[in-house]
């Protein structure tokens, strides 16, 4: 009986009930059952998910992982074929590392898929059904197609259906189409388009105000937020720029490290070293040029930016999107709530000829409710407050009801006491609000005789008007276009204008909806405000190189207006969904490329996602903003989804960051922070590659020239993942460069690591640390009396001093590195030292140095003891040196354009 496309609200009751196979009495509970073992529950059906043994053991398909594990099978077999030259202990660090790795990557990587989640809560628990003609209570997932629903006030629709009966029934649609006004239902069609009839009510959305009942047409998948569950799972989530950067940066040291890997075992066998010396050098190279701290350290930079960007009302969901956000190039952006404060509220008020300021309030009101009615403001003020369905809570402090109607109801307030005049003066009808015909009418008695106060769009209002009144006289309307002109004036500043107007009648529905007759009053002007911060905020992106494109229901003056006064736009090209519905992607493509200035006005979800879908093709990196369900296709589709606190937790679900404040500034801050991050990441991998340098050499030098090796494999780890972890992450906290926000968005084709940093790290700083390191190894040995060609035995303690000084000088040179590696672009010395995690890092440097070369059970482990103090300034010295000589580099690089690292 569920077919789909079955144009249910275009048929007649009975034609209805004959294909669904049911009556106005409902189906059997027998029946109902039957029809769930053929249609199953109502409930929406959830994509397959890898178990998270799965996601787990896939974290360990990188090329890092499999390098490390590759060094520590071989490590084990070395330590099996000769035991005790220390391959067992680095079998197990590298174990250790891996798995490491592993964790915390598959910590960053989980976040659960609620999506599905979030459209599953939009169904309520339970429903009443009628069922053989009885009323019941049933679970949500048990709703059948044909059974009958009842629908109160604050109801949740479990489904598709068609309207049987209804008695001022108002539906609340935001969470399926975005439009706030809520939806008049009726019996009768009024459209053929099944989103826009009356006669038809969808899953998921909630019953305002009226009751109704409902026959079942579609549950589960086939109900209309069904498909749009389907088609958010569907829709291609991008990889996000930073995985994709660090997939980068992992192929590019992986194939250094097997090259020189490789590279060394030969030689070995070319001088003539045995099979397992050569294979312990070759992994030695590979444990040396993979950086194992990298993936942990962005991982916990990530998640200490996620925790700030928390503090400034940013929730991050997925930490990955942090960085994304730095390369932002368009911001797509909906008006309420984002750039306004969605704070509808009376701005002016016209009426007898005069418009009078809202705030200043200079309106001279009668104090007698009788008295007040003979005056053509008293009218007025009855207008906008009998008029009304909103209504103050039970405490008197805030207004409860849909925003226009609230506004008007706290403009009221301020002269009357609304409540008092709505129980002396009662409703006795009402035709409701409805979006297509712009109007609404109420009946009240007053004094016996009852009143029509119709309230709505001017040109609607002054439709139904032959007369108008001011200063208590009524007189005929000769000029009906100095009255629209006022209306466009104050609509081209963004206001919401409305009119309203009154006439005697009876009591009769005919006579309330036909025909003219009403005297026109005056109108309102209604503006939701800009946010205050908005306007910085948009100079400040605009600085930033990245284009805003304001995407909104609402209609194009309105937009425009909003999107002038906070300086997004000064002459736009503005489009509605009607001419985006006319365009082709490649008009659509030129006329973003050739228009700074945007506006989609009157737009539908599906021109947000489309809007997506092209800019995305010409290379665009792109946030969106929104909050509805019908949102989330776009906003996981997005490169970054920014889902308003206040909207749908489908929406919420659907993208990567939520704005607490639903605050367009908050935006530009995060694109703040995704910059800085980006930049922090940068500095701390050039951080941890300068030490590369000297941790390769030693054996190159060893294998070549046979040197004594300054530098075993377990110290190589201790650095990589000890004394270099805790700076990395200071790094990884830095305040950003002063002209961060001044800089255009990075290239599409940026990498994180270029040939420029590895350049700098293994080709200048590097090299003067390696050079450093290997002054204090040789004169620890040669102030000893030995000499090049001398035996010297890894277990010996001049040998162990000398390592033990090697070590030391890289620990102390990258201290001064990390000082060196806090800017790119400025000398750090202009940067205000602000980040206390930087002198965290020092001493935890030191503290490590300290307990390897100093505690006994280390020194047994690492082959470590201590060297002589006097060689500390030495050290010192070196490491200030290299400091200068990065600094004069920043010099050269600012004035010359010569050896830019970036």
């Amino acid at each position: 009986c569920m077919t789909k496309n079955v144009p249910y609200h275009t048929y007649s009751l009975d034609k209805c009930y004959s294909l669904l196979n049911t009556s106005s009495i409902g189906i059997s509970d027998f029946e109902a059952e039957r029809r769930q073992a053929q249609y199953g529950k109502n409930r929406f059906t959830e994509p397959p998910r890898p178990s998270w043994v799965i996601k787990l053991l896939s974290q360990f398909k990188n090329m890092f992982s499999i390098l490390l594990l590759i060094g520590a099978a071989l490590s084990f077999f070395g330590e099996l074929m000769s035991p005790g030259n220390g391959s067992f202990y680095v079998g197990i660090a590298l174990v250790g590392v891996t798995i490491l790795n592993a964790l915390f990557t598959y910590v960053q990587e989980y976040k659960a898929e609620r999506a599905m989640e979030a459209f599953k809560n939009l169904l309520p628990q339970r429903i009443t059904v009628v069922r053989n003609g009885v009323e019941k209570d049933v679970l949500a997932e048990d709703v059948v197609p044909g059974d009958i629903i009842v629908l109160k006030e604050g109801d949740k629709v479990p489904a598709d259906g068609r309207v049987t009966e209804c008695t001022l029934l108002k539906l609340d649609h935001s969470a399926l189409t975005g439009e706030s006004e809520p939806k008049l239902r009726s019996v009768e069609p009024t459209s053929r388009d099944k989103m826009k009839t009356r006669n038809m009510v969808f899953s998921g959305t909630l019953v305002q105000s009226g009751n109704g009942r409902v026959v079942v047409t579609a549950i589960g998948d086939s109900t209309e937020m069904g498909k749009i569950a389907s088609m958010t799972h569907t829709v291609k989530e991008e990889t996000s720029k930073i995985r994709k950067e660090l997939a980068h940066f992992v192929r590019v040291i992986s194939y250094i490290a097997i090259f020189l890997g490789f590279s060394f075992f030969a030689l070995g066998f070319v001088i003539g070293r045995t099979f397992w010396e050569s294979m312990v050098f070759a992994i030695g190279i590979i444990v040396a040029n993979v950086p194992e701290g990298l993936l942990p350290t962005v991982t916990l930079t990530l998640a200490l930016a996620a925790k700030r960007m928390a503090k400034n009302h940013a929730l991050v969901k997925d930490m990955e999107a942090i960085e994304t956000l730095g390369g932002v190039t368009v911001i797509c952006t909906d008006k309420t709530g984002t750039l306004t404060e969605n704070r509808l509220s009376v701005e002016y008020a016209l009426v007898n000829d005069t418009l009078y300021d809202a705030e200043k309030n200079k309106m001279n009101v009668e104090k007698s409710a009788k008295r007040l009615f003979r005056t053509t403001t008293g009218k007025f003020i009855y207008a906008l407050s009998l008029c009304n369905n909103a209504h103050y809570t039970a405490d008197g402090k805030q207004v409860s009801g849909e925003p226009t109607e609230a506004a008007l109801l706290s403009f009221a307030s301020k002269l009357i006491k609304p409540a008092a005049i709505r129980r002396l003066y009662p409703r006795v009808h009402e035709v409701p609000f409805d979006s297509e015909k712009k109007y609404m009418v109420s009946v009240n008695d007053i004094g016996g005789k009852a009143y029509a106060f119709l309230k709505g769009a001017p040109e609607v209002v002054l439709d139904h008007c032959t007369r108008m009144e001011i200063n208590n006289r009524v007189q005929p309307i000769k000029e009906k276009e100095k009255i629209m002109e006022r209306n466009n004036e104050l609509a081209h500043k963004g206001y919401r204008i409305l009119a309203v107007a009154y006439k005697k009648t009876e009591t009769t529905r005919e006579r309330t909806l036909k025909g003219a007759g009403y005297i026109f009053l005056g109108m309102i002007a209604l503006q939701d405000p800009p946010r205050k911060e908005v306007a910085n905020a948009v100079r400040m992106a605009y600085q930033a190189g990245i284009k805003i494109i304001v995407i909104s229901g609402d209609q194009p003056k309105t937009v425009e207006a909003i999107a002038r006064k906070v300086g997004i736009a000064k002459n736009p090209a503005i489009i509605t969904h009607s001419e985006i519905a006319c365009m082709s992607d490649e008009k659509l493509k030129r006329l973003f490329r050739e228009r700074r200035e945007v506006i989609l006005a009157r737009a539908l979800p599906k021109d947000k996602l489309r809007t997506v879908h092209i800019l995305q093709s010409m290379g665009e990196v792109v946030a969106v903003t929104g909050d509805g369900v019908n949102d989330a296709p776009a906003l996981k589709r997005a490169d970054v989804g920014i889902a308003m606190g206040s909207g749908t937790e489908v929406a919420r679900e659907a993208s990567n960051i939520v704005l607490l404040n639903d605050n367009f500034a908050t935006i530009v801050n995060a694109v703040k922070e995704g910059r800085t991050i980006y930049d922090d990441i940068k500095y701390f991998i050039i951080y941890v590659l300068t030490s590369n340098t000297p941790e390769i050499v030693p054996f190159l030098l060893f294998v070549l020239l046979g040197w004594p090796l300054a530098l075993p494999v377990l110290l190589i780890l201790a650095i990589d993942l000890g004394t270099d972890m805790l700076p990395a992450i200071a790094l990884g906290m830095e305040n950003p460069e002063r002209d961060v926000m001044k800089q255009k968005p990075r290239s599409i084709r940026a990498k994180l690591l270029s040939w420029r940093m590895i350049a700098r790290s293994y080709g200048f700083i590097g090299p003067l640390q390696t050079a450093a390191a290997y002054l204090m190894f040789f004169t620890v040995l040669f102030t000893n009396g030995w000499h090049m060609g001398m035996p010297l035995a890894v277990t010996s303690l001049l040998y162990r001093e000398a390592v033990s000084a090697f070590f030391a000088t890289i620990i102390i040179t990258q201290m001064f590195n990390l000082f060196a590696s806090r800017t790119m672009r400025t000398s750090t010395f202009r940067k205000p030292l602000r980040n206390p995690m930087l002198f965290a890092g020092i001493i935890a440097e030191s503290a490590i140095l300290t307990l390897i070369i100093f505690w006994h059970p280390f020194q047994v482990v690492f082959g470590t003891a201590p060297f002589p103090f006097r060689l500390l300034p030495w050290m010192a010295g070196t490491g200030a040196l290299l400091l200068l000589a990065e600094e004069l580099r920043k010099w050269i690089a600012a004035r010359y354009g010569w050896f830019i690292v970036e």
